[in-house]
């Protein structure tokens, strides 16, 4: 499979057991089905499953500028959200992973950023319409979309206050803290903390160069605050340290 090229695979129960409409593919993540009209167990008028495409390493799902007709649930491997500029540089707004949606632009036109697969990735693509129907029909959907929403912009918050205000330490140990959280990992010694992507991405999100992420990551390495095994690959050795770097306190 060459890379921009999408593989399309039937959304079959064996593929996608949690994919029987999108309500209950929400109610997965926190949304109660109770609050939902069902006929024939999925939502009505809706579709019975979203479409599953299978996308390589670096493979763009969406680009900055198309149409946005659609949304996204990742199912395996992760995304990258980013923006690229005329001049080659690009910088990563967010990630995506298992269980967590992108592509909500549903009140516009047009994609404001590029999706990308950071590793072998699946997702199950929804056309944008069914948030708007699911919207004016469902106010429980409407709570779990104000959740989700509010969600993303406590991160957008959180990237902002890092980029403008943290030194370079403290952001990447806030950035480690962060993968924790998001990833559902206890913050305690001894975690390992499989990244999903490369130094450059952990650098485009940042806002730093490779070579400073690389440096950084040594100096805590030396500090014994963690271990590195692999090259996307984090052992945290001393959680007590690494939140007293993020805060600025070591």
């Amino acid at each position: 499979m060459s890379i921009g090229t999408k593989v399309f695979k039937p959304a079959t129960s064996a593929q996608a057991p949690d994919m029987g409409g999108l309500a209950a593919i929400l109610g997965a993540n926190g949304m109660s089905g109770n609050a939902e009209s069902r006929a024939g167990g999925r939502v009505s008028g809706f579709p019975a499953a979203g479409a599953v495409f299978a996308f390589e390493r670096n493979q763009a799902i969406f680009s900055d500028g198309d149409p946005a007709r659609s949304f996204y649930k990742v199912t395996s491997g992760s995304v990258r959200l980013c923006k690229l500029f005329a001049d080659g540089r690009r910088q990563i707004a967010g990630f995506c992973f298992p269980g967590e949606y992108f592509g909500l632009a549903w009140q516009g036109n047009e994609y404001a950023l590029t999706a990308e697969a950071m590793s072998d990735t699946t997702v199950v693509r929804f056309p944008q319409h069914c948030l708007a129907d699911l919207d004016r029909s469902s106010a429980g959907f409407r709570s779990h979309l104000v959740s989700l929403l509010c969600g993303e912009l406590s991160l957008a918050q959180n990237h902002l206050l890092m980029l403008g205000r943290q030194t370079v330490k403290e952001r990447v140990a806030t950035f480690l803290l962060m993968m924790l959280d998001r990833r559902g990992q206890e913050r305690r010694d001894s975690v390992m903390l499989d990244l999903h992507m490369g130094r450059q991405d952990i650098a485009d999100y940042l806002g730093l160069t490779i070579e400073t992420v690389c440096r950084t990551i040594s100096d805590l390495k030396r500090a014994g605050i963690l271990g590195v095994p692999g090259p996307r690959e984090i052992l945290v050795k001393n959680i007590r340290l690494l939140q007293a770097t993020a805060n600025g306190e070591a």
